[in-house]
């Protein structure tokens, strides 16, 4: 199923996590996280967005059944929180930075979006290690195995999960598939498709950071493409850009090129 077109724009097509993972093949998935929680010492799992598991636990941390089954205790990470908050948080920030959570007992969790066709699909959790700089880490590790990180170690191990978060993160185009792709607007060919797509929102109004949300990149990147479009379009601000461009998407004037 893809993308429908309504009045103009598109609609993102919604797809199950459980179909999410078929699709990108679990087994491949399932080597990542192997894989991940083996170089890393990091119990890494994938979830939906309710908390389901969507693969088989490389490392299971027993702390937190210990804590809950002896001491009467609230959890305070990221497990512990209500996975309808953890979602909200991802989707209005729409980062890849984990969400860190520490416990009262120095138990550090974590999540990391995965977004897919502009929608959070499913989330990569950590349940549970402690950094060795933390009290009590050493005693924490000989009693309940659980893992002893440096925040160098995890700086480098959530570095990478985020790029595989952001080769996840496909947008399907609206006519993917078909040997006739739907033209999109063109205000210059002097500047990059990247460049004439901030154009041309720019045009439509937006500010650097509603087009960040909508292209999914940092504001300061938008920035950067901002200052190249000026240059290479040879004005002096936003404002003089929409003077000069807005009317260029006239039906008769409009140019295209293929996604």
């Amino acid at each position: 199923m893809l993308r429908s077109i309504r009045n103009g724009r598109r609609k993102p097509m919604e797809i199950s996590a459980d179909r999410w993972v078929s699709m990108v093949g679990k087994g491949a998935l399932q080597d990542y996280q192997d894989c991940f929680v083996r170089d890393y010492r990091i119990p890494l799992l994938l979830v939906d967005t309710q908390g389901k598991p969507l693969l088989v636990p490389s490392l299971k941390v027993d702390f937190c059944d210990f804590v809950q089954s002896g001491v009467p205790h609230d959890c305070s990470g990221v497990a512990g929180h209500d996975a309808a908050d953890v979602v909200r948080y991802f989707e209005s920030r729409r980062v890849f930075d984990p969400l860190l959570r520490t416990c009262n007992f120095g138990i550090t969790t974590f999540a990391v979006p995965v977004f897919f066709n502009a929608r959070l699909v499913a989330l990569w959790r950590c349940d549970g290690f402690v950094f060795d700089d933390t009290p009590h880490s050493e005693q924490l590790s000989a009693k309940f195995d659980i893992p002893v990180i440096s925040r160098g170690e995890f700086k480098n191990a959530t570095s990478w999960l985020e790029c595989i978060c952001r080769l996840l993160d496909i947008h399907l185009d609206a006519t993917a598939g078909s040997s006739n792709p739907a033209p999109t607007r063109v205000l210059s060919p002097v500047l990059t498709p990247r460049e004439n797509e901030i154009a041309i929102l720019v045009c439509d109004g937006l500010s650097n950071s509603q087009i960040a949300d909508r292209l999914f990149l940092s504001e300061k990147t938008v920035k950067t493409h901002m200052s190249s479009i000026l240059a290479k379009l040879g004005v002096k601000n936003r404002v003089q850009l929409i003077c000069e461009y807005s009317d260029s998407f006239d039906t008769d004037k409009r140019q295209t090129m293929a996604v």
